[in-house]
């Protein structure tokens, strides 16, 4: 019954460690070799007991055969424990000759000196104090306490690796192995001991469940909650080594998982880890941050990167896949120890990110020039929400003249960011940002607000308010609730649908999108007039343009450039105009800024204009009395 306890034990721990996939860090050479000594034990002293039920065998002999077994057991355990704390806290392995030479001589003494002793003199001399005995305990204790020593030195160094609990779980079990394998003259009942040996080892494996746990299971290192403790470990113990943090990402990835499959898609991640586990030395951190992006903590002066171009044909001989990943990346040389790895990270994905559309480049240093773009960008996504909160997003008017009578017929919402810190904050500036983390949804719905509010305000002193245009991004037209939205704000302030216009670029028409155009179509049938902005700023205006439902056009300011002295931009921009006077739809020209310019697009037929020819854009206050 005790053997059947003692195999159930192990089996939990068994199963435990091999529910998942263990990291390489921890060594499974020891793992299994720990596993093995276990059963081996429990076998032995299970079958010298069924042998003697059957040879005639003396107490003594069965004795000695059973505290041998047990104490090699028990030391082994304790090596195997070293090796595999080693593992954990990511130390280099020592020599395989050190690892290899206490084993050894553990054994001379448990195989040959024990036994001698023991079965030389049987019963009259155990417990008695002899020479052999003594040059055994003393030598036999001298290796088990360096065991014990350098595991418990490695956890309580590394405890903020491994974490409180597991730190004092190890050290208490080793030590208590320890205690028990000095005491071993005391040992009668060696199955039982066999239960206790297997528990041992049992929270021995479930522990390195729980150490290594934050080991992402998918890709096989560090996920990024367990890097960046290492990455503060490595910091705070190497004090004299410089560091550089680089961030990896791999362009375009979402066109591997559409043309090969998610499936494909993450097996090639895999690899790509597996790549660098296999590049890169013992002292190296490795972990993934989701996605395509992986990190690494690397000491200063190692080549971290695998190569800029890496081909699915040489990953996947014989497939014929034809394709290429382009590898990209950011790197942080660490001066500041004290900094949060996060923050570290956040610098070198922005230095990666300035090269994102730069396919001729695969690394980018973060430097000293960048800290100032680094710090607007971080305060800006830290402090948006306070922004809102305190009103200080100002929407801005741009009037829209009419180009015949020079009066202002329309405007265009635009935002601006009034910061008590660094003042007049550009949109050029935020929304970008704001585009990525997704907070210009909730930025737009409030300048929407803002806007009729104005208009609202402004109605009520009687100024005859022209239509304001509001702008609507492609995020905005993913939310579900867009419609509601907007009408709702309407009616909030008793406004009619003819009062705002909405304003669309034209590269969110491009995309195939069924619920972006029903939205479209619901908010004309109830009012609202659709403006399509950028017009010839996408790759397929015209045929985007014959499908799409929209009220007037915006010219894309860039065709003014140079227009005075550009014959190609005369004829691009007057065909244009022609094209939509014959749709009989108004077109608005933006980026009129001289006299010349306003001349031309005038008598080209052109019926309304936005500029700086006629006005910046202004805040509430002046465009309250440009309209009165």
């Amino acid at each position: 019954m005790i053997t059947l306890l003692s195999f159930g034990i192990l089996t939990i721990g068994i199963l435990a460690i091999r529910a998942r996939s263990i990291s390489r860090s921890v060594g499974k050479l020891w793992i299994d070799l720990e596993i093995i000594v276990t059963i081996l034990y429990i076998l032995l002293v299970w079958g010298s007991d069924f042998t003697s039920r059957f040879v005639s065998l003396s107490e003594d002999k069965i004795y000695v055969f059973n505290i041998s077994a047990f104490t090699l057991a028990l030391t082994s355990y304790l090596l195997f424990a070293m090796k595999i704390t080693i593992g954990l806290v990511r130390a280099k392995e020592k020599s395989p000759l050190l690892s290899i030479f206490p084993c050894v001589l553990q054994m001379i003494f448990l195989l040959v000196i024990n036994p001698i002793n023991h079965v030389a003199y049987y019963p009259e001399v155990r417990g008695q104090i002899t020479l052999e005995k003594l040059t055994f305990i003393f030598i036999s204790t001298v290796i088990l306490l360096g065991y014990v020593v350098t595991t418990a030195y490695l956890v309580i160094r590394h405890r903020r690796r491994l974490g409180v609990l597991a730190s004092s779980t190890i050290a208490a079990i080793v030590v208590l192995v320890f205690c028990i394998t000095a005491l071993n003259y005391r040992i009668s009942d060696f199955k039982f001991m066999g239960a206790v040996f297997a528990t041992f080892v049992t929270f021995n494996l479930i522990m390195l469940y729980i150490v290594d746990n934050p080991t992402d299971p998918k890709i096989g290192i560090y996920k990024s909650e367990a890097f960046f403790r290492a990455v503060e470990e490595d910091l705070a113990l190497n004090p004299d080594t410089n560091y550089q943090l680089c961030v990896l990402d791999i362009r375009n990835f979402q066109d591997v998982n559409e043309r090969f499959g998610f499936e494909r898609g993450d097996d090639i991640l895999i690899r790509v880890a597996a790549a660098m586990r296999k590049s890169f030395s013992w002292e190296v951190e490795l972990g993934y941050l989701g996605e395509d992006n992986f990190v690494g903590l690397f000491p200063e002066g190692t080549y971290w990167m695998l190569q800029g171009i890496l081909s699915l044909d040489e990953m996947y001989p014989g497939e014929d896949m034809d394709y290429n990943l382009s590898l990209y990346s950011g790197v942080y040389k660490i001066k500041d120890r004290t900094m949060n790895p996060i923050l570290m990270c956040d610098r070198a994905r922005f230095a990666m990110q300035s090269i994102r559309y730069d396919y001729d480049k695969h690394e980018c240093v973060y430097d000293m020039s960048q800290d100032h773009a680094f710090e607007m960008q971080a305060y800006m996504l830290h402090n948006c929400e306070r922004a809102i909160h305190e009103e200080a997003f100002v929407p801005y008017f741009q009037p829209i003249y009419d180009a015949n009578t020079k009066k202002i017929c329309s405007a265009e919402a635009l935002v601006r960011w009034k910061d008590k810190q660094y003042g007049l904050i550009s949109p050029g500036d935020f929304i970008p940002i704001f585009e990525k983390n997704g907070f210009i949804n909730k930025l737009d719905v409030y300048v929407w607000e803002q806007v009729c509010k104005y208009i609202s305000e402004w109605r009520k002193e009687g100024i005859l308010v022209p239509p304001v245009s509001v702008n609507i991004s492609r995020r905005d037209l993913q939310m579900d609730n867009l419609y509601e939205v907007i009408v709702d704000l309407i009616k909030k302030y008793h406004l009619s649908p003819l009062d705002i216009k909405l304003e669309i670029t034209e590269s969110a028409f491009v995309a195939d999108n069924q619920r972006f155009f029903n939205t479209i179509e619901v908010l004309k049938e109830v009012g609202f007039r659709i403006l399509m902005d950028d017009f010839g700023s996408g790759y397929s205006s015209f045929n985007t343009f014959k499908d799409a439902h929209v009220d007037v056009l915006k010219a894309d300011m860039r065709f003014m450039d140079g227009i005075e002295s550009s014959d190609k931009g005369k004829i691009v921009i007057n065909t244009i105009v022609e094209m939509a006077n014959k749709l009989d739809m108004p077109i608005v020209v933006e980026g009129v800024e001289t006299e010349g310019q306003y001349e031309y697009v005038k008598g080209i037929g052109c019926d309304m204009i936005q500029g700086y020819y006629f006005s910046r854009p202004v805040s509430p206050d002046k465009f309250k009395e440009m309209i009165k």
